[in-house]
């Protein structure tokens, strides 16, 4: 891959959370990744690291194959810097990538496993 330059203007990002990506320029490869326990309990007790990664099967789960790459008609300027003018993005989350430039390879996984613990359930 042919590195470029990268002029932007103005990059207005408001929040980049949970492994992700804010990248201006060419890049050979990203792997961005997360794995989140969200709970939402009921009532006025809270207890931290009563739940582990372990305790939940997709979390040991495999990720699934590849897909094939697409061939698209597209042109390029190898030899020319990319410019932009104005980029604002409000928010970026769990494993994502915002980025002005070129990419080689992308391996972005995201597990995430939501549960309600209700008081009437304890």
């Amino acid at each position: 891959m042919i590195k470029r330059m990268v002029y932007v203007r103005n990059m207005d990002v408001t929040s980049v959370l949970i492994g992700s990506i804010v990248d201006i320029g060419d890049v050979y490869r990203a792997a961005p990744s997360s794995r989140v326990l969200a709970v939402q309990k009921e009532g006025v007790r809270f207890q931290s690291d009563i739940y582990e990664f372990e305790d939940f099967s997709i979390f040991s789960k495999e990720s699934s194959p590849p897909l094939v790459p697409l061939s698209i008609e597209s042109f390029s300027y190898q030899n020319r810097p990319i410019e932009v003018d104005d980029v604002r993005v409000i928010g970026i989350s769990t494993a994502g990538i915002s980025q002005v430039g070129g990419i080689d390879h992308i391996d972005a996984i995201s597990y995430t496993k939501h549960f309600r613990v209700l008081e009437e359930e304890q």
